[in-house]
């Protein structure tokens, strides 16, 4: 009798187990058989980590555009690359010489060393008064005078701050700021805009940080809303650019943010500015290697002497804020940082190259990965859900692993997932990276399940016929479902 019942609870439990990872496949069923995707391409994949077991793939294998689920590549890269402790350094150097009448005939030079961060709000009590630090060490030479200028020197990445397969309607809008070697305040910028009745032109009434030559046709309009809905076209050192669409009537100071033209430019212009302010003379305005570069001028070869360092956080807590909050600006460093440390070459190309070669040499199943920026806001990068989980497992196994999962948002609790799973047993379950674009959605990360079994899993879809959060709310749906798994 006691064999019998012991072969009943044993049936029931596998009957369960069984349910429960059908469910998950029923569940990512239905988001594939929903008429909302009839138009659709999806992929997904789920993978138990510690049985080394397919849960559940549905075209897998299908190269899909992933938006910014991107940055788990980007990011894991970087750290297995460079480590976790890895800091880039901006240095303020002096040429010339400094003579009896405390004069130096020659110029301050701001050495970028691609830190992504450099004034970020983020990051304020890292960096303090990092303009003000840097004065007082050149009047702390004896310094009261030059004879120069302050010259920002960018020359660590390419002088084409954006990937070349972005959109020109994203440029001008703070998402779609380029990497810049020497950049600055994350390279934003917020204008202050007042609005009036619907339909209403609008003024524009402070940019901040103040940037020279800066100017905006604006073309905005008071609109019945109640979010931005304007955006901003101008091209990287481009000092003319045009603001379009609307934003909420009956605004007195409604912001909205902007990329920088010319970061490396407004970095030297705020030292210039910096240095004024305490007393140091100075006989030529501020400028950079590239402005000098293109009038003709070539510097002779002169000794650099180091005045002061100033550096980033480390390459873990950048990590962090790139995949918590989805900050293409550091993706895109870090993918310019990866062609520096792999090919002494900080641009784009030769960054995705370094990642592709980096997976491909780790054994992932490179057909279809198509890597060509480092934020996934270009729409020519293909990945498919398994090469997703893929790059997960391997991390899953690299001593980083901790430091890559805590960079993760947490569904229910932080970042980017905060809405995602509440009152589910997604919640505080599910880290993963979210990834939004026009008709492109996805999810890819890990699970922690109520048996407390690990599961890395990836879902894309692209060209979906509902709004974003309704395509969010269905494949909710699938997450929570793994989050039961009770094996």
């Amino acid at each position: 009798m006691r064999l019998i019942v012991l072969i009943i609870l044993s049936c029931s439990l596998y009957t369960l187990k069984a349910q429960t990872v059908k469910e998950v496949r029923d569940a990512i069923k239905k988001v594939v058989e929903d008429e909302d995707l009839k138009n659709a391409s999806i992929s997904f994949y789920a993978y138990d980590l510690d049985s080394n077991r397919i849960i559940s793939g549905i075209s897998s294998s299908r190269s899909l555009v992933p938006a910014s689920t991107m940055k788990l590549i980007t990011t894991a890269t970087a750290l297995e690359m460079m480590g976790s402790g890895k800091r880039f350094s901006t240095t303020i150097k002096y040429s010339g010489e400094i003579d009896t009448n405390c004069v130096l005939n020659g110029n301050i030079y701001i050495v970028g060393g691609g830190d992504p961060a450099l004034g970020s709000h983020r990051y304020g009590r890292h960096y303090g008064d990092f303009l003000g630090k840097w004065a007082t060490a050149i009047l702390n030479l004896g310094i009261d005078s030059i004879n120069g200028r302050v010259i920002g020197d960018a020359s660590i990445f390419s002088e084409q701050m954006i990937p070349p397969t972005w959109i020109w309607g994203d440029l001008g809008n703070y998402y779609g700021a380029g990497p810049c070697g020497l950049s600055i305040y994350e390279n934003r910028c917020t204008l202050s805009l007042i609005s009036g009745k619907k339909g209403d032109s609008t003024y524009i009434s402070c940019v901040k940080p103040y940037i020279p030559n800066l100017e905006f046709d604006n073309y905005v309009k008071g609109m019945i809303t109640n979010k931005d809905q304007s955006y901003i076209y101008g091209a990287p050192y481009q000092e003319e650019r045009i603001i379009k669409g609307g934003i909420p009537v009956n605004q007195e100071e409604f912001d909205v943010d902007g990329s920088i033209p010319d970061p490396s430019y407004l970095a030297a212009f705020e030292l210039d500015m910096k240095l004024r302010e305490i007393g140091v003379k100075l006989s030529n305005p501020s400028s950079t290697l590239r402005k000098i570069k293109a009038k003709g001028i070539e510097f002779p070869k002169e000794k650099r002497r180091i005045v002061t360092t100033t550096r980033s956080p480390s390459l873990s807590s950048l990590i962090s804020a790139t995949n918590m909050h989805s900050i293409n600006l550091y993706a895109e460093h870090l993918m310019n940082q990866i062609g520096v440390y792999k090919y002494r070459h900080g641009a784009t190309g030769s960054g995705t190259t370094a990642t592709y070669q980096f997976w491909k040499e780790k054994g992932l199943d490179v057909d279809g990965f198509y890597v060509n920026d480092g934020s996934g806001l270009s729409r020519f990068n293909g990945v498919t859900a398994k090469q997703l989980v893929g790059i997960l497992k391997i991390m899953y196994e690299s001593k980083n692993y901790k430091v890559f999962l805590k960079s993760l948002p947490v569904a229910g609790k932080s970042g980017t997932l905060i809405n995602v799973g509440k009152g589910t047993a997604a919640k505080g379950r599910v880290m993963a990276k979210s990834g939004t674009m026009t008709r492109v959605k996805s999810y890819a990360g890990y699970v922690k399940t109520k048996s407390k079994k690990n599961v890395a899993f990836a879902i894309i879809a692209n060209n979906y016929n509902c709004s974003a959060r309704e395509m969010r709310k269905k494949m909710e749906k699938v997450m929570i479902k793994l989050a039961e798994i009770n094996e």
